[in-house]
């Protein structure tokens, strides 16, 4: 029996959170709390002792000495309450602290694939409003918790010592707070869940609303968007008038049954005092005592409602910290060798999830160090999923990419993506100066001189330079007071300015004219000679002075070789290409 609730213990909320990392503070706090309540025992007794010292004797040095004890006793509780509120509500926002950074860091370790299972916005409710749920269970729920455990084990013995017919006629309305308790503990628990669900499709549509206004306003969708937001936040509302409903019966019913047995006390216990069976001060001190039993019965509710709050968010978190890194990181302080830039892939196929569709099928590609490659082909054949593979930002089996003729799984994962400068699809910026944004990889105090290097590079510098502030500037949330080829081009800068082995664009100048494109191409020939360059792209013109073009389709390399002779196959980049070459001239 002791063994099974010690495993109950340790896989407690609190147990977990708080004092299995805080045992002092708790043993403190805990000891602080006992003293407090221990001092607001002897009150009554002082008060019953006074009153019968005066009912029989009028003798006031004795009423000056329970005077002076009573204040004694007032100072030291003072103090106390002081160590027990720091020592609870202080750590409790320790505990936030650790379980934001545990959270965050965590969710650093997963790959692409966790990401698509959970939206930001569920993610951003989780590690707010589920761990401030959380701590509040764990600082103001524990203390108040301890702190009416307490009177319901000590506060019964002292009522039935002064009067056991007395308490009898109590305890007997107060059988029915747990019973109260446990019916609405249940129903409780299942609408907060609920409650935390809407908040996280609420969170998701803000930030969707927020990254997504220019389209919102450019399609004249405001209102839609408005009325949908609308919708999330009265079901919101609605949900936690639900919650609200269980929640705010606890305390007054609690409270109503502790009063009742006041007015009991009241009539039973004055018949009882007229009889001669009891003092009047035994009367009073009994009143003061049921009187201190309000507190814990209301506070019950209270505690009960933030624990089963924090329980239910804690299931939350538990639940995206349980997802296993489909990336193992190895040789994590292994120093690793220089890197040339030499990519191999062999028999490699790829996919999502064990029940889809195979991505990539049958991949077998030597690239030599310092070659520049472009990877074309129609939409949805598997080319961005191809070069995600290289920096390990999707997970991958073992003895099938290797980089200088290391399996990649076996590298440094850190060293291996200092060297590979990777430029996705969907450009993200940060809302800081556009230098902290380009040199956020490497060195961000070297201030905008490095950063001007590599704007140049991407032939961004011009726009920069025109800007009030320069380089100094702001921008907006992601970026939103720039163009898209401006965003892409600031990338594109960024990914250079960690001095990289391997260059991956990943698709990402579509937004830049071809005249900047060609600019931005020969730039990083020029300015980084000898370095792998894997390019995806659409614009073939683009590329046709590369060492390798790869055709994929349907995830296979169908063709593979230079320009031109990728054109005598008369192929599918035949085809593609005489397309792009026709549109270009349309336009």
């Amino acid at each position: 029996m002791l063994k099974k609730l010690s495993g109950l213990w340790e896989k407690s909320l609190v147990y977990r959170v708080f004092v299995k990392q805080y045992k002092r503070y708790f043993i403190i706090g805990a000891l602080s709390l006992i003293a407090v309540d221990i001092i607001n025992i002897f009150p009554p007794l002082i008060i019953k002792k006074a009153l019968d010292i005066l009912s029989k004797e009028a003798d006031l040095s004795k009423i000056i000495l329970l005077s002076i004890l009573f204040l004694l006793l007032s100072f030291f509780q003072a103090v106390c309450r002081y160590l027990w509120r720091m020592n609870f509500i202080g750590t409790s926002f320790r505990c936030d602290y650790d379980i934001r950074m545990k959270f965050f860091g965590y969710i650093e370790t997963l790959s692409g694939t966790f990401f698509q299972k959970y939206k930001t916005g569920d993610l951003m409710s989780r590690a707010t409003n589920d761990i401030g749920a959380v701590r509040m269970a764990v600082g103001p729920g524990l203390l108040i918790g301890l702190d009416a455990i307490f009177y319901f084990l000590v506060i019964p013995p002292i009522i039935i010592y002064l009067s056991p017919k007395l308490s009898l006629y109590t305890f007997l309305l107060m059988l029915l707070t747990p019973l109260i308790a446990y019916k609405i503990k249940n129903v409780i628990d299942k609408r907060f869940h609920s409650v935390q669900e809407q908040f996280s499709r609420i969170s998701e549509k803000a930030q969707e609303n927020a990254s997504g206004i220019r389209i919102i306003k450019s399609f004249n969708m405001s209102q839609q968007e408005n009325a949908a937001m609308e919708g999330l936040c009265k079901g919101f509302m609605q949900k936690n008038l639900a919650l609200a409903i269980p929640q705010s019966l606890l305390a007054p019913v609690f409270e109503f049954i502790t009063y009742m047995g006041i007015v009991l006390l009241l009539f039973v216990g004055g018949r009882m005092v007229i009889e001669g069976a009891i003092t009047l001060g035994t009367l009073v001190a009994f009143q003061r005592y049921i009187s201190m039993m309000v507190w814990p019965m209301t506070a019950s509710g209270w505690c009960l409602s933030l624990m089963q709050r924090g329980v239910a968010s804690m299931k939350r978190i538990d639940e995206v910290m349980a997802e296993s890194p489909d990336i193992i990181v190895k040789n994590a302080g292994k120093q690793q060798k220089p890197f040339r830039g030499k990519i191999e892939f062999r028999d490699l196929h790829f996919r999502y999830h064990s029940q889809q569709a195979w991505i990539l099928k049958g991949i077998n590609l030597q690239i030599s160090a310092g070659q520049r490659v472009a990877i074309v082909g129609p939409i949805g054949c598997g080319k961005s999923t191809l070069v995600s593979l290289i920096p390990r930002m999707l997970p991958m089996v073992d003895r099938k990419l290797f980089i200088d003729g290391t399996d990649i799984n076996e590298l440094n994962i850190k060293a291996l993506r200092r060297n590979i400068g990777f430029v996705p699809q969907d450009t993200f910026l940060f809302s800081e100066k556009i230098a902290d944004n380009i040199l956020f990889g490497g060195e961000v105090r070297a201030g905008n001189d490095r950063a001007l290097k590599f704007a140049r590079m991407a032939a961004i510098n011009k726009e920069i330079q025109s800007l009030p502030a320069q380089f100094d500037s702001y921008l907006g949330e992601r970026g939103i007071n720039l163009s898209g080829g401006q965003k892409q081009r600031i990338t594109i800068a960024r990914a250079l300015a960690i001095n990289p082995t391997i260059i991956i664009l990943d698709d990402c100048l579509s937004a830049v004219d071809a005249g900047l494109e060609g600019e931005i191409m020969k730039n990083i020939q020029k300015d980084f000679p000898g370095r792998t360059l894997l390019a995806v792209t659409h614009r073939l013109p683009a590329v046709r002075d590369f060492d390798m073009i790869l055709v994929l389709q349907n995830g296979m390399i169908v063709e593979k070789g230079k320009h031109e002779q990728l054109m005598n196959l008369n192929g599918l980049y035949t085809s593609l290409y005489t397309k792009e070459v026709l549109e270009e001239r349309l336009e």
